[in-house]
């Protein structure tokens, strides 16, 4: 077999392991996030020095059509499309075909009048989003948000297509997705923003959007996916899907009003708040996208199935396996983010050209919201078992007192104390929390209560090494720093950075291998077995 038939074989293999897809998930949205952090590192530095108004715009300027890409197509994806696609794909997948055709037609159309709507209104609605913004920054938002109006039609279609391909339990492709966006992205604030500036930026997302769309097409089509003109609504699943998207799109109407807000309040502050603190959602967020939200991700298919076969046992322990999983991942990474959050700073965006003020802000920033890192992994998981059971209504209560909660909080600090962005990052952590919390229990009584006692053991075989681990991390730096290298070098920060986080690693594995994780297991038979799967020497 050659190499390429072999490399072809892999683009269409099916994960049909949880931690397989998550693993193929997980690297490929880790080479994503690395992009998307070299992507900020040549941003930042290139506006934030000079204009950092124009850097508060463009940020701002995704606000309005990604808020309306996640209303209509979101909720639609997430919640709904994938259970009842799956459902009817396992028995008739003509109808199937239809459907998702029908469903693509007619939210389309939705998204064309809705981004229409946002074209002829953008000067009052970017002053409502922006009131702080001063005339010249509001006409710029309202250009560049007419600029990016354009990527939304692109996402539509391919973020369909990654649903029905992942119904299919490939991963791969899809996920390469996003590694060329934020590849358009780099390329066009290289070479395009030292002409046009900021617009040159905005251009290379509409193109990333673009090629997002087109590297799934041809598997799309091997696949053997018949997209047709229909737009016939009474077809049989069509108002199931509606029903379920409702409650979910409700839902992440919340996470745009708490963004509305934050937003709002952060262009009260002084120019660069609002770019900071986007940033800072953007790192501690990485980490719950490559582990947390690709474990959820991958195992919507497998629970959806084991509900539509009716194997509730099964679908309760393989919730509870994802779920600790998935906080087995995600512990150690809030660990390495509240320990390291300056060296990572300064290793990523540099310290020439990113001031240092702003680092110190920036650093700070994550400490409040480092343990969301945790909590989001909660809420991905406990959500997609919700949407696998096509129950979006739950979630959407859950979601509603956390963020009355989360803004009320967030509001009181930033008008009434000197926190400014940290008041915000508070309300987050503390709006993740009650979520987490009320899914947890939620959930439990649904299934006929968890066995509460046999999960807190379970949990604290994963805390306690993470604690052991935060201590090592925290005392190898602090011994280490100035006595063995000298950290205002970037090499010997890296050198600091590396070591010390690989011994607290070491230290977390190992403690929880005393303990009896069971994940760990899992992960290296997983490898072991993943290991022969790809070896290549062969071809």
């Amino acid at each position: 077999m050659t190499l390429k038939t072999r490399l072809k074989n892999i683009s269409i293999r099916q994960q049909k392991n949880i931690w397989a897809a998550s693993l193929v998930l997980s690297f490929s949205f880790a080479i994503s996030a690395a992009l998307g952090l070299i992507r900020e590192r040549v941003i930042y530095p290139r506006f934030l020095s000079c204009c950092p108004q124009e850097l508060d715009v463009y940020k701002a300027a995704f606000k309005l059509p990604d808020m309306v890409f996640k209303l209509l197509v979101t909720g639609a994806l997430s919640a709904s499309f994938m259970p009842v696609f799956l459902s009817y794909s396992h028995k008739d997948k003509k109808h199937a075909h239809l459907l998702a055709s029908t469903v693509i037609n007619v939210l389309s159309i939705a998204l064309i009048v809705s981004l229409f709507f946002i074209y002829i209104f953008a000067w009052p609605l970017s002053r409502l989003l922006a009131p702080g913004f001063d005339q010249p920054q509001l006409l710029l938002m309202v250009r560049l948000t007419r600029i990016l109006l354009i990527a939304q039609i692109f996402f539509l279609i391919s973020n369909f297509f990654t649903s029905i391909i992942q119904a299919n339990q490939i991963f791969l492709v899809p996920s390469l997705s996003p590694i060329l966006y934020n590849l358009s992205i780099i390329l066009a604030t290289l070479f395009l923003s030292p002409k046009w500036g900021i617009y040159g930026v905005c251009l290379g997302a509409v193109f990333g959007a673009f090629l997002h769309f087109l590297i799934q097409v041809p598997l799309i089509f091997r696949l053997g996916f018949k997209y047709s003109f229909s737009f016939n609504t009474s077809i049989d699943g069509f108002k199931k899907i509606v029903r379920l998207m409702i409650p979910r799109s409700i839902s992440t109407g919340l996470g745009e009003i708490e963004s509305f807000f934050s937003l709002r309040w952060a262009s009260l502050l002084p120019a660069g708040s609002f770019a900071l603190y986007a940033l800072a959602l953007q790192l501690v967020f990485l980490p719950s996208r490559i582990f947390s939200t690709t474990i959820s991700q991958a195992s919507l298919p497998a629970l959806s199935r084991r509900l539509a076969q009716n194997q509730m046992s099964k679908f309760k322990s393989l919730v509870v396996k994802i779920l600790f999983q998935a906080l087995f991942l995600s512990m150690p990474v809030a660990v390495i983010f509240l320990i390291y959050r300056l060296p990572i700073i300064r290793l990523v965006f540099g310290s020439k050209n990113f001031p240092w003020a702003a680092t110190k802000k920036l650093a700070q920033t994550i400490i409040f919201l480092s343990p969301s890192i945790v909590l989001q992994s909660i809420i991905q998981v406990l959500n997609r078992a919700f949407y696998a059971a096509q129950n979006t209504k739950t979630p959407l209560n859950i979601s509603l007192k956390s963020l009355g909660v989360g803004l009320a909080i967030a509001y009181i600090l930033v008008k009434f104390t000197s926190l400014e962005i940290f008041g915000l990052a508070i309300g987050i952590t503390v709006s993740n929390f009650i979520q987490a919390v009320d899914l947890v229990t939620s959930f439990s009584s649904k299934i006929n209560r968890l066995n509460y006692g046999k999960l807190f053991i379970r949990f604290a075989k994963i805390l306690i090494p993470s604690v052991l681990m935060a201590l090592v991390a925290w005392a190898s730096i602090r011994l280490s720093d100035q006595t063995i290298f000298d950290t205002t070098r970037t090499l010997n920060l890296l050198l600091l950075t590396a070591t010390t986080s690989v011994l607290s690693f070491a230290v977390y594995l190992f403690v929880a291998y005393l303990f009896k994780v069971k994940e760990i297991k899992d992960i290296l038979k997983l490898l072991k077995k993943r290991s022969k799967s790809f070896d290549l020497s062969k071809s």
